[in-house]
């Protein structure tokens, strides 16, 4: 081999050496990407469809959860201990832990929050409403994700297919936005759908947090004011924490539950329920998360959204015992739990 040849082979040995290793450095770089998913509780179905949905796109991406008290004085600590773990895109459930992490687009000390990571969340009730979001398409910051609640126009038409009411029920949780905001919703609606709204909210306890002990007499009132029927919204006290203990009072009250989300009518004793399906909730947000973390689509381009397909779920279990049976009519567009 002459000289010439020599130094052609061997540039084409480096250029190939190289091209190898860059390519090693991207498989390198994929396989070390993080994503901590914050949560004021256990992993559900919303979760699974996330994690299941982002491993088919990015096999090597490493998840590590954190859990979050659901307080807000809490969230200092906890934008602390997630920014030690230098994640490369948070997974946020709710509008309190989302807040907690991101804060609310015009915050005034803007520096308390993580601005500098991409935050996708789920099961964030309104988002313009709570403050996270100036506007959804484009969110115009770096949080976006997905909502999970069927409009309530289509909320209270589902209702109505079921049996029709002329008092709704209402409980409201001071320490929560989404109630506050969701009762401010249905007055204003209550006078086109026809129905007068009925509310009562959560006294505090001594500690200055919302007393799980007084909701069996709240219900119990409403049940005595003549509710025809107990809506339970988007609310992490009432829907998940508390869920048995508030549908089971209303059940035994002999007052009919329709919930805005899934697991209070699936796990606990919700009548009826209207509502986006948690996996493919979980499915959405992680579509997102791989446009940021592969597709490199900064999050303050990529719309928030809300699915637009949802699913009527009766719990039968409870329409026995309350002897309210559906309609045949809704039996055939409906899934029944036995």
């Amino acid at each position: 081999m002459g000289w010439r040849e020599y130094m052609r082979a061997a540039f084409r040995g480096v250029v190939l050496s190289g091209v190898l290793w860059a390519w090693v450095g991207v498989l390198a770089e994929e396989a070390t990407r993080r994503v901590v998913m914050v949560l004021p509780r256990e992993e559900q179905n919303i979760e699974v469809g996330f994690k299941d949905y982002l491993l088919k796109r990015l096999p090597g991406v490493k998840f590590e959860m954190v859990r979050f008290s659901g307080i807000a004085e809490d969230g200092p600590t906890l934008v602390t201990k997630v920014r030690a773990l230098r994640p490369d895109l948070i997974y946020s459930w709710g509008t309190g832990t989302t807040l907690a992490l991101a804060g609310r687009y015009d915050a005034t000390e803007p520096n308390r929050y993580i601005r500098d990571t991409p935050i996708v969340f789920t099961e964030v009730t309104d988002p313009v409403g709570s403050g996270l979001l100036r506007q959804m398409d484009p969110p115009q910051r770096n949080v976006t994700g997905v909502t999970h609640v069927a409009p309530l126009t289509v909320q209270l038409n589902a209702i109505k297919g079921y049996r029709s009411f002329k008092r709704l029920g209402y409980i409201i949780n001071p320490d929560e936005s989404n109630t506050v905001l969701v009762a401010q919703q249905l007055k204003r609606m209550s006078t086109t759908h026809g129905f007068e709204l009925m509310e009562e909210s959560i006294p505090l306890n001594s500690g200055g947090r919302p007393d799980p002990t007084a909701l069996p007499g709240l219900i119990q009132r409403l049940r005595e004011r003549g509710a025809d029927l107990l809506y339970i919204g988007p609310s992490t006290f009432l829907a998940f924490t508390h869920r048995d203990l508030v549908t089971r009072t209303a059940m035994f009250a002999g007052l009919p539950t329709f919930c805005a989300t899934e697991s209070v009518v699936r796990k606990s004793h919700c009548l009826f329920g209207l509502f986006s399906n948690g996996a493919n909730v979980g499915r959405f947000a992680a579509y997102k998360a791989a446009q940021i973390l592969q597709d490199r689509v900064p999050p303050d381009r990529i719309p928030a959204q809300t699915l637009q397909r949802f699913s009527l779920l009766i719990n039968m279990s409870t329409a026995k015992a309350l002897d309210l049976y559906p309609p045949l009519a809704l039996l055939s567009v409906a899934e029944v739990i036995p």
